[in-house]
């Protein structure tokens, strides 16, 4: 990397730290390493161990691909707006333009707010990141000048599939449109598909390649079926989460939630995603069957994990995060 890109990689995390800093967000820094992981059926683990010098007992050890599992206990606790720049490590990891198994991570919680608002304060973020746009040409930062374009998960896939989500409760609507889209089920036929993957498919596919490119796209309200920490919320007879995805020129940058605070549903979550972990991860991991405690006494909050090396590689017109990385793979 050259030493121009070095210094604008440095600038531009300096001033991530400070936005939040000068919001009076705590900064944290959480471990990298972690006796036991949140199970997220999306992504596969790096696997370490420990080795205690006085008796060689071997402890596994893994490291974070998220620090929310520590971020989390430190919420419960002591219910404060937080943020952290960290390096997360993911494994069968595709390394390229937008992916790499070690990258930076920024992951900020606001207190007392919810998705919406959280969508707010990354517009401001965005603002304070970008110069003045032009007045008189065009502007080079279109693509990620807020105010963003805000469009529900269901009016997208009507727009740009054909249907809406709300409309296909059931695996075999899905895979009715799947196969009129023309995609290819490969050797197991979309009748035997889950609802979750039969939609990842479709979103992949059909809905992200169209999103706008000339402005920032905050993909909203997450179907329900696809299980994560959110908030949920009912809307014609059909189930959604408090989620966003923000896009920039195509490029997935961040993911936000309103924070789920009912421990009995953590709990719930934790046993349901472990088994369905357990039974297809190359990598298993363990699991703390008593982490929902952390959630007894859970503030209402809401929190975004956003790809700093993405971010700075957009903002800097690279096309490949490569190009902005110091070492990639």
């Amino acid at each position: 990397m050259d030493i121009e890109t070095l210094k604008f990689r440095a600038k531009i995390i300096q001033a991530l730290r400070s936005f939040f800093i000068d919001k009076g967000f705590l900064e944290l820094d959480t471990p990298a390493l972690s006796r036991d992981l949140i199970p997220e059926n999306c992504l596969e683990v790096f696997k370490t161990e420990y080795v205690e010098p006085w008796t060689d007992k071997k402890i596994p050890l893994y490291l974070v691909p998220s620090p929310e599992i520590y971020i989390k206990k430190i919420i419960g606790q002591h219910k404060t707006d937080v943020f952290q720049l960290s390096k997360c490590y993911r494994n069968v990891e595709s390394h390229g333009d937008v992916h790499s198994p070690e990258f930076t991570m920024l992951e900020y919680y606001k207190m007392n707010a919810d998705y919406k608002d959280t969508l707010k304060l990354t517009q401001q973020l965005f603002d304070s990141l970008l110069p003045p746009a032009p007045k008189n040409a065009p502007d080079p930062y279109a693509y990620m000048r807020p105010p963003f374009l805000q469009l529900r998960m269901d009016d997208a896939f009507e727009q740009f599939a054909g249907f809406k989500l709300s409309s296909c409760p059931e695996p075999a609507m899905l895979a009715a449109h799947a196969k009129r889209l023309g995609l290819e089920p490969g050797n197991v036929p979309f009748e035997q598909w889950p609802w979750d993957d039969l939609y990842e498919l479709i979103l992949v596919h059909c809905i992200e390649p169209n999103l706008p490119k000339d402005r920032p796209v905050a993909l909203m309200d997450y179907p329900a079926l696809v299980p994560c920490l959110a908030q949920e919320f009912e809307q014609d007879g059909f189930v959604w989460k408090e989620r966003w995805e923000l896009y920039c020129n195509g490029v997935e940058v961040s993911n936000c939630y309103s924070e789920e605070t009912d421990a009995q549903k953590i709990r719930e979550y934790f046993e349901a995603e472990t088994k369905a972990k357990n039974a297809c991860a190359r990598i298993p991991h363990n699991t703390d069957p008593q982490y929902y405690r952390n959630f007894e006494s859970f503030p209402k909050c809401s929190g975004n994990a956003m790809g700093v090396d993405r971010l700075i590689a957009l903002l800097n017109g690279n096309k490949s995060i490569e190009g902005v990385l110091p070492f990639p793979l």
